[in-house]
């Protein structure tokens, strides 16, 4: 019996610690910028993709604002999903990227930065025409890469 327990104990630890690790992980894919709370104009539901995370389900939520864009968790899936946010003039580029047997990500590059975030969705198309009517560049050929990883590394253009 004591072996039992042993055992219970040594699994909840290390569920604990995986969890603990896996949301430190996809927290260093998040970014903020100083936005202020500004006007929700549109906002759509899916699921994000980077270095660390890919999620499935409709975990996520792109929102656009007057100043910019919020990529974050739905209200269940706040700890696991990164909050990401870029002001329109900052992005670098808008361009569609595809997991081997994935949906088509609207991945998001700042100027200047490395990697980005993709968010995960059947509305790739329709996000891809409101960045551009808000002058941010898009590439709407679908670049298909193996791995998250892949899009850390690449140039952007």
């Amino acid at each position: 019996m004591p072996l039992v327990i042993l055992l219970i104990v040594v699994l909840v630890l290390g569920a604990i610690v995986a969890l603990t690790v896996q949301i430190r992980r996809t927290r260093s894919c998040g970014r903020s910028t100083d936005a202020p709370p500004g006007d929700l104009t549109r906002s759509w539901i899916g699921d994000v993709m980077c270095r660390s995370a890919i999620t499935s389900g409709g975990f996520a939520r792109l929102e656009f604002f007057d100043w910019g864009v919020r990529l974050r968790g739905v209200a269940v899936s706040r700890w696991l999903v990164p909050t990401w946010e870029a002001r329109y003039d900052e992005l670098d580029i808008a361009e569609l990227v595809k997991l081997r047997f994935s949906r088509i990500a609207v991945w998001l590059r700042v100027r200047g930065e490395t990697g980005g975030i993709g968010f995960l969705s059947s509305f790739s198309k329709e996000i891809l025409r409101e960045l551009a009517a808000r002058d941010v560049p898009v590439n709407r050929a679908i670049a298909e890469v193996r791995t998250p990883a892949e899009l850390y590394t690449r140039s952007p253009r």
